[in-house]
This record gives structure tokens, C-alpha cells and sequence, in this order.
């Protein structure tokens, strides 16, 4: 089944690796992705096109954002990046909250700017209950659970034994994000 809409992922991890493979085996969805390196396994198994940011941007139907927070990817998503999107485009925000300038969010989805947006992270956490995105009828605002399950958090327990099992035998564990610091 084919939905004839384009998914573009900012960010392709293993959360980006784990939906583009969603999208193109269960929905036969044309994934496009922007990262700071080239996927090569993204573009073999899930036909997955490497493009700029810009690009992504006006080509996407949807734009899903899983980034972490860093220096340079703090409110890299503002008011110049909503107005190139499509007007009809769905922006989801499953990494972090201040990747996005939430004022600049709030705007572009009060204008028209783009159609709705899905988010389970936001720029303060928790979210005010002030906050207008709690009352737009285009916005799907989720608390930031989503590990919040117990298979999710017996797996959580299970990789951390044996990421501390792998650090005491002198190797080093697949989820390490700093490899460098342990050596």
C-alpha cells in the first residue's frame, strides 16, 4: 500500500534507521534523509535519498526531526525553515525540545505556514499548560513517555548490564556514544 507521500527524517540514528524502514516496507513511503554523514545502508535497504536540508524541506510531506541537542542543532528549525516546507506538510519532533524555536512553530502553524505537527518533546519541559500549543486543533502533543513501557524498560535495564559487563572485560559496548573516552 502506498500512501504517495514523502517522509524526510532529520537525523538518521537508529530511530531514523528503525522509521525509514517503517515507511518503506509497511507504507512503500519515498524516504528522503539529511544527516551530517551519508547513510549507505539507509540508501541500499530502504532506497532512502541523501539530500541538503532545504531540499528535504520543500520535497517532504512529512518532516520528522530526531536529533540530540547540540550547539549546532539548537533552534535549527525557526521561522525560515517552516516557510520552505509545504503548507500541507506534517512536522513531528521526536528528538529534542530546543531543536526547535517553538515561538517560530507556534507562528507557522497559526498561519497556515504548514498543516499540523506532532511533538513529545518541547523547547521547557514539562510543557506549560499556558502553552498555545495545547489548544491548536493541529497539534497532537504527547508527554515525553515514549520509553515508557515495561518492555521498553526491562530492554533499557538489560542493555545497561550489558553495556557495564562489556566495560568490565575491556570492550567496548555498542551504545557508546563517546568511544574516544574509553580508551
Amino acid at each position: 500500500m502506498s500512501i504517495h507521500k514523502t517522509l524526510g527524517i532529520v537525523g538518521m540514528g537508529r530511530i531514523g534507521m528503525a522509521l525509514a524502514q517503517r515507511a518503506h516496507f509497511g507504507f512503500t513511503m519515498p524516504v528522503l534523509y539529511h544527516a551530517r554523514r551519508r547513510h549507505q545502508e539507509a540508501e541500499d535497504r530502504f532506497n532512502a535519498r541523501y539530500c541538503d536540508l532545504d531540499t528535504l524541506l520543500q520535497e517532504a510531506d512529512f518532516v520528522c526531526v530526531i536529533l540530540p541537542l547540540t550547539a549546532e542543532t539548537r533552534h535549527l528549525f525557526g521561522a525560515t525553515q517552516f516557510a520552505r516546507m509545504k503548507s500541507s506538510a506534517i512536522f513531528i519532533n521526536a528528538g529534542r525540545g530546543p531543536v526547535v524555536d517553538e515561538n517560530a512553530l507556534i507562528a507557522a502553524l497559526q498561519n497556515g505556514e504548514i498543516y499540523a505537527a506532532g511533538l513529545d518533546v518541547f523547547e521547557q519541559e514539562p510543557l506549560s499548560v499556558d502553552s498555545p500549543l495545547l489548544n491548536m486543533s493541529n497539534v497532537v502533543a504527547v508527554p515525553h513517555i515514549g520509553s515508557a513501557t515495561h518492555e521498553t524498560r526491562y530492554n533499557m535495564m538489560a542493555c545497561a548490564v550489558d553495556n557495564l559487563i562489556d566495560a568490565l572485560q575491556g570492550k567496548i559496548e555498542k551504545n557508546c556514544v563517546n568511544p574516544q573516552a574509553a580508551r
